[in-house]
């Protein structure tokens, strides 16, 4: 009888244990959190996201207009995800002793910045969004993705960062360098912003993802951005050699981080008829484009 016993409560134990969910993987931790940014672990209930609160392997994180967090990774890498976003953390792997691993995410919407650890600097570190999948290696980038899955990447340091998406690839090694991606199209060669564009750019990315100045239009200033990106870039718009003008022009535009609601970059190219012109500074666009 007493044997009876002890395997019933053993059966039961075991039964227990299997009922429980599985304790998720900790990849990182939240280091900054503002508003509430909330994270739902894999068979695990949605959480908000303090400082100290782990996050998973599988974990998809959400932020509202108020709402932004900086993870910190095992390895060393960093992610800043800005309002309105949305991001699942798909893959990571890490082995401290080599320093060597593997980390994967996706992105369907918002403005998001990342800054390589240790696996970076030997393997890319892939960021998925609507429209292509976009590969750093060791390195900083930042990333806003429209409501239409169109999205600007911009590389600001590092070794490579490879966009490819809609049967082409677009490979940037040069610091400052911004790929443009359409909606429905692959991406385009990569533009070398001029140095005050590229800080007028930083200056409103710094206002989407939550910095100094933020305020109730920071998603209407990602998109409106990214409508004027389309126009130029659609079969009846000037193309990237206009857009390549625009941004030049900016460095001479005074933006406003007090303003959430202006448009950012001053006014976008104008619809023109005809084919888009070729980039006299990238070769033209089209496919495998790289910035060498």
């Amino acid at each position: 009888m007493n044997g009876l016993i002890r395997v019933l409560s053993f059966v039961s134990l075991v039964g227990c244990w299997l009922a429980l969910p599985a304790l998720a993987q900790q990849v990182g931790v939240t280091s900054v959190a503002v508003g509430e940014p909330r994270g739902t672990p894999p068979a695990q209930s949605e959480r908000i996201l303090r400082v100290g609160i782990d996050v998973a392997a599988n974990e998809r994180i959400v932020t509202r207009a108020n709402d932004r967090a900086h993870l910190v990774f095992l390895d060393g890498s960093a992610l800043t995800i800005g309002p309105d976003s949305d991001l699942v953390i798909d893959r990571f792997v890490y082995d401290p002793d080599r320093k060597v691993g593997d980390l994967a995410m996706s992105a369907s919407r918002g403005v998001f910045r990342f800054v390589g650890g240790a696996i970076s600097k030997k393997s890319a570190v892939t960021i998925t969004t609507p429209g292509a999948s976009i590969g750093i290696r060791g390195g900083i980038m930042t990333i806003a993705i429209g409501s239409d899955g169109s999205a600007i990447v911009t590389f600001l340091y590092g070794q490579s960062l490879t966009v490819t998406g809609h049967g082409g690839t677009s490979v940037a090694t040069r610091a400052g360098s911004q790929i443009l991606v359409p909606y429905n199209g692959p991406p385009q060669p990569p533009i070398v912003l001029p140095p005050g564009a590229l800080q007028n750019f930083l200056t409103v990315f710094e206002q989407l993802i939550g910095g100094p100045g933020t305020g109730p239009g920071d998603s209407a200033l990602a998109n409106a951005l990214l409508t004027a990106l389309n126009s130029s870039l659609g079969p009846q718009g000037p193309g990237v050699n206009a857009w390549f003008n625009y941004l030049q022009g900016s460095a001479s535009q005074a933006i406003s981080t007090t303003n959430a609601t202006q448009r950012p970059l001053g006014n976008p190219p104008s619809m023109g008829g005809g084919p888009p012109p070729s980039n006299p500074n990238t070769g033209g666009p089209g496919n495998n484009n790289n910035n060498n």
